[in-house]
């Protein structure tokens, strides 16, 4: 079981949780800007169609995007800074899929009669705006806090492309980055 759940975290230095949320977040984007050209008037019916099918495949990549954040998040020790600026990134990002979920249904009308429905797009914008809140809170945990990355400058080219490989011995727990 242990080796399925680190299969899923990935490894330091190549977590599994970062590029699900690059592909989550780019859908939601174009759903998002697909919901404000169709309302604008541009191509209105291909971008009431397109929205909701971008929005569909952000929510979609919404369960393992979580869940690979779940399992970092367990990791984080309790009471710490760390754990909880992961937390206020757990409730931003939940929120936002909410939020898009309920943009997703608002669009669903719109979606067969080839419209931009108002109330969508205004659940959109905020869904975004939350997304976007989160993404920066989120950001921190590794920009600030350094989880899941190795900062191993000498590390050759060829170990650091291989998953795992320029882990250390310790099975790869966290290493923070230090700029000496």
């Amino acid at each position: 079981m242990r080796s399925l759940i680190g299969l899923t975290k990935g490894w330091a230095g190549k977590p599994s949780h970062p590029p699900l949320t690059d592909a989550s977040i780019g859908a939601y984007t174009v759903g998002v800007a697909m919901l404000v050209a169709g309302k604008i008037g541009l191509q209105t019916p291909q971008m009431a169609a397109g929205s909701l099918i971008a929005i569909s495949g952000g929510l979609l990549l919404a369960a393992p995007t979580a869940l690979t954040g779940l399992l970092d998040w367990l990791e984080l020790p309790k009471g710490t800074p760390v754990r909880s600026v992961a937390t206020a990134h757990l409730v931003a990002m939940v929120t936002a899929t909410v939020l898009f979920a309920i943009t997703w249904l608002a669009q669903r009308p719109g979606y067969n009669h080839g419209d931009v429905r108002t109330s969508a797009l205004v659940l959109g914008l905020v869904a975004g705006a939350t997304l976007a809140a989160g993404g920066y809170i989120g950001g921190a945990i590794v920009f600030v806090y350094g989880k899941r990355v190795l900062g191993r400058e000498e590390t050759p080219a060829a170990d650091a492309l291989v998953p795992g490989r320029a882990a250390q011995a310790d099975d790869g727990i966290d290493v923070r980055y230090r700029s000496e």
